[in-house]
């Protein structure tokens, strides 16, 4: 494949990108997305390193939190697991960078939206286009569901964030009112459980505020910038934009070029400490998003991982790490003791952390290790990389019909030579 794969679920409007490993979830979601790696790439599965015996599979989970903190989860020789194929000189097809009128349209749009007010209205009823503060609560046969109730929550009217039904039965009501509104699920309706049911919802509107969406004009350029035209805005709007473009086909060319080089190794067997990291992190990592979504783990993980999913989810992280570890000891990238407290260091500060120690207590040091030496192999296959630009349309057409293949890696899997203990845990 020529773009790594992510498992993307889609819920209404939310779009959860899992990812194996995840940060401490006392942080804000800002932090967690930027630590996030999204490592499940496709690359060889590796068997259980028979040299770990069974008593290091019965430790608790107290102690493999104290290996993550301590590093000690990527204490070993990546040579002794994994045998490297062809990772310089790839041929790599990245997409040619381009910035769209659209993309300039959704950027002044998000700022009007940034700039948007809301000034509360007490002396009419609300009607379309207004902002209502609601409490509602659902019903189905005389029985609240899961998901159907909320307070204060704050709904534009005509946006069809809710049912049409729902939104027009709130037209015309006052600040104060309840009102209760008989609803019928359509038969299409994402959620199969509901869908054709006949619901009941009460809704109370605490507050009615108009929304004003400033105009765009050369006034709102010379407010929210130190432009004066609407035109040079737009200008430094592109050139902004392509930076960022440029930016991620360059992101693309090294993802590309380190899942041609997985594809090209071969994992013959992984340590435990390091299965049980990603393990743990994977866990931990699909367990935030099923809260973000209400959803019980187990129910996320039946629903959007499938049966096993957890476990190749995870064997994918352990196989991109011991890659990636045997190429950053090859050519001298791998993280010392003198260099992982500056690079790290320099990551708490990118990723707005008030202090190191926070940092490092939040992800531990293994995670953070293993996300720079990730970053220090990605930078040097791209450096390496036979690059060749191409249009977005060729570049996503031959994505579909490579059917997932990168160019660069081999076109099937490197088969594993699996221990003779093959449990996994």
């Amino acid at each position: 494949m020529k773009k790594r794969k992510y498992l993307i679920a889609t819920l209404i409007s939310l779009s959860i990108v899992a990812v194996v490993g995840c940060a401490d979830k006392k942080q804000e979601t800002s932090k967690e997305e930027k630590m996030s790696t999204a490592d499940q790439v496709s690359g060889s599965e590796g068997g259980e390193d028979t040299e770990e015996n069974s008593s290091e599979e019965e430790n608790n989970n107290e102690e493999t939190e104290q290996k993550v903190d301590n590093g000690e989860a990527l204490e070993f020789k990546a040579e002794d697991y994994v045998t490297l194929g062809d990772y310089k000189k790839l041929p790599i097809q990245y997409p040619v960078p381009v910035v769209s009128e659209e993309d300039i349209k959704s950027y002044i749009d998000e700022k009007l939206d940034e700039n948007t007010e809301y000034p509360e209205v007490k002396d009419r009823a609300a009607q379309e286009g207004d902002s209502v503060n609601i409490d509602y609560t659902g019903t189905v046969d005389g029985k609240e569901f899961e998901g159907g109730s909320d307070t204060e929550y704050d709904l534009i009217l005509g946006s069809e964030d809710f049912l049409k039904e729902f939104e027009d039965g709130l037209v015309g009501k006052k600040t104060g009112e309840t009102v209760t509104l008989p609803i019928t699920f359509p038969e299409d309706y994402f959620d199969e459980e509901m869908a054709g049911k006949k619901a009941e919802f009460t809704v109370k509107i605490n507050s009615i505020s108009e929304v004003v969406v400033p105009e765009y004009n050369n006034d709102f350029v010379t407010k929210v910038s130190d432009f004066k035209t609407m035109e040079e805005y737009e200008e430094s709007i592109r050139e902004e934009l392509f930076v960022s473009a440029q930016q991620e086909s360059m992101v693309e060319a090294g993802e590309n070029a380190l899942t041609a080089a997985i594809g090209n190794a071969k994992v013959e067997k992984y340590p435990q400490a390091l299965y049980d990291l990603c393990y743990n992190d994977t866990v931990e990592g699909y367990q935030f998003y099923a809260s973000m979504m209400g959803m019980e783990y187990d129910e996320f993980v039946s629903e959007y991982m499938g049966e096993g999913g957890i476990e190749e989810a995870t064997i994918d992280q352990v196989n991109e790490y011991l890659v990636v570890q045997a190429i950053a000891e090859k050519e001298g990238l791998a993280v010392t003791d003198e260099s992982y407290k500056k690079d790290a260091e320099a990551m708490a500060t990118e990723y707005e952390y008030d202090s190191f120690e926070d940092f490092e207590n939040d992800y531990g040091k293994s995670y953070i290790t293993l996300q720079i030496t990730r970053s220090k192999v990605v930078d040097f296959l791209y450096e390496s990389a036979e690059l060749e630009e191409v249009s977005q349309e060729e570049y996503y057409k031959e994505e579909e019909e490579d059917g997932g293949e990168i160019e660069g890696g081999e076109e099937e899997s490197q088969d594993v030579e699996n221990e003779e203990e093959e449990t996994q845990e």
